[in-house]
């Protein structure tokens, strides 16, 4: 888990830097006259999603192949039983896949913010809480499926939050 999580506080740059763009953006529309969603904003937006695919799926390719090493790199010895690194190992990949979209995700948020719109993030946030909820509760006590259950089942909960 300290793996994905970390990973992602390493593309919080992203949603900084979105919410104040967009603010400067929406700013200069309204200098110009143009109103909130005018070409300034529009173009900053899409700037910043597109950045933001692209800095997560580099981030997520580089989380799922080098999951291994890091998770090593992490526990600091062989000493941990090797059925649960491999449910460790097993959970990185899986929320890798979902990290692209993670990163897409917290940057149009970020938008929202810079927009002064802060009702649309909380009910994004809240959807994702229900569905990570609900695949926990379903697929976790999967314990007999590699795939989908105990660990893997968390994981792919998280993804499709």
């Amino acid at each position: 888990v300290s793996v994905t999580d970390y990973g992602a506080l390493v593309a919080a740059f992203m949603y900084t830097a979105t919410t104040n763009l967009i603010a400067a953006a929406v700013q200069e529309d309204k200098d110009d006259g143009n109103g909130m969603e005018s070409k300034s904003t529009a173009t900053t937006l899409i700037t910043a999603l597109k950045l933001a695919l692209i800095v997560g799926s580099i981030f997520g390719i580089i989380l799922g192949t080098s999951g291994k090493v890091l998770l090593k790199l992490l526990i600091g010895n062989d000493a941990l039983d090797p059925v649960v690194f491999s449910a460790a190992l097993r959970y990185v990949r899986i929320r890798s896949l979902g990290i692209p979209a993670m990163v897409v995700i917290g940057t149009a948020q970020s938008a929202c913010l810079g927009m002064q719109d802060v009702t649309s993030p909380l009910y994004v946030l809240l959807a994702a809480a229900v569905i990570n909820f609900f695949g926990d509760v379903l697929l976790v006590p999967q314990a007999g499926s590699a795939m989908f259950g105990g660990a893997a089942g968390a994981a792919w909960a998280t993804v499709a939050s």
